[in-house]
């Protein structure tokens, strides 16, 4: 079985992944930030070889990349710069967790070719993160994956993320307090995230970009409206009304490449993912 390294393994979708590749009987062997500093090459020289390198540090908050984005720019290219000297030097694979880059006047679905348009400084340093990967796999072969994951939700995501937000919010306060509940994303479980990443590692054909979503959208008011079903409550909603800065009205993937080379699609359908994280919710 092939053993794999993953950087950000303490994070999010990092423990997911971890957890879920063990009980496949793949050898992971899991870097955090307790490892050392990833945009530092020392770091990587300590690592030993792999056979599939599965990148997912980095600076990951869209509000806090408004806040210091010479910093997001910084850590996240060093990183995934040291990620792919590490992957020529010993022949790995290099798996990269991208973003959403497009533009947002991309008609929905948007499928892998769509214009390219950063809304905010995070999703500029994963379009830059691509152009690099771009350039090794040209110059150097670079063996190379990019999944371009929507809007990822799941259990142990941070709570200033939307969906977490919403759940605390109505098990801790008597009402829902949102900016905007408008705009529609296309929302991914996390456990059918990992499953897609999985399927990357033994791909053999001859794409290299992937989107990973659900082909579907749904309002921060419908949501809501979902969450509230599940809890069986009824909180009145407050909406501030303050749009985020370059707002994006609607996503929607376009997974049909992702269905079709990798064999995968979404196994949970929106309303019995969010059953099962608040499962968890009331377990902890």
């Amino acid at each position: 079985m092939k053993k794999i390294i993953i950087t950000g393994a303490s994070g999010f979708i990092g423990r997911e992944l971890q957890h879920f590749l063990v009980k496949k009987d793949y050898e992971v062997k899991a870097y955090s930030s307790k490892n050392g500093d990833i945009s530092l090459e020392k770091t990587w020289q300590k690592m030993e070889k792999v056979n599939v390198v599965i990148h997912l540090a980095g600076m990951t908050s869209v509000s806090d990349s408004w806040l210091n984005c010479q910093e997001f720019l910084r850590v996240n290219s060093l990183s995934l710069i040291n990620a792919i000297n590490y992957c020529i030097k010993n022949n790995s694979r290099l798996i990269f967790l991208s973003s959403f880059i497009y533009d947002i006047k991309n008609k929905n679905p948007i499928d892998e070719y769509a214009i390219k348009n950063p809304q905010n400084p995070y999703a500029l340093s994963k379009k830059i993160g691509e152009e690099i990967l771009e350039f090794y796999k040209k110059v150097d072969n670079l063996d190379v994956i990019i999944l371009r994951p929507f809007n990822v939700f799941g259990f142990g995501q941070k709570k200033n993320f939307l969906i977490p937000t919403i759940i605390d919010q109505i098990m801790q306060k008597d009402k829902i307090t949102v900016m905007d509940i408008k705009p529609r994303r296309d929302y991914i479980f996390v456990r059918d995230l990992v499953k897609a990443v999985e399927k990357t590692i033994n791909y053999d054909g001859e794409y290299s970009v992937f989107n990973i979503g659900s082909g579907k959208s749904y309002s921060v008011s419908e949501v809501i409206e979902e969450i509230q079903k599940i809890l069986n409550t009824n909180l009145f909603v407050e909406c501030s009304r303050k749009p985020r800065k370059m707002e994006i009205n609607e996503t929607i993937a376009d997974i049909s490449l992702a269905k079709k080379e990798l064999d995968w699609k979404p196994e949970y359908d929106f309303r019995s993912a969010l059953k099962e994280i608040i499962d968890l919710y009331h377990k902890k």
